[in-house]
């Protein structure tokens, strides 16, 4: 039986991934590495508060990683963990209850 939080996790993971604006910053990230929030913020074309919301959906889930550097906040993509959570909700569907 799956227990409350890895199933937590698991929802978690595909609700971050639920929306244009996450997909698309974590499609930036994967593909173009570190960048910090105000640049985010360019590229996607959304305001700061709303763009500081969607990643602490992004963090919560393990999806992102931020890192404060002075009065700048640095995001990249966590490869291993997305892999991980990736493999996991596969393996979750697959296996019969």
């Amino acid at each position: 039986m799956l227990s409350q939080s890895y199933l937590r996790e698991l929802k978690a993971f595909h609700r971050a991934l639920g929306d244009v604006t996450r997909l698309r910053a974590v499609q930036i990230l994967a593909t173009e590495g570190e960048l910090n929030v105000s640049e985010l913020v360019r590229r996607l074309r959304i305001s700061q508060p709303l763009m500081s919301w969607h990643l602490r959906r992004l963090t919560r889930a393990g999806i992102v990683r931020t890192e404060r550097v002075g009065r700048e906040v640095h995001c990249t993509f966590d490869r291993e963990r997305f892999a991980d959570l990736q493999d996991r909700s596969y393996r979750t569907l697959m296996n019969p209850l």
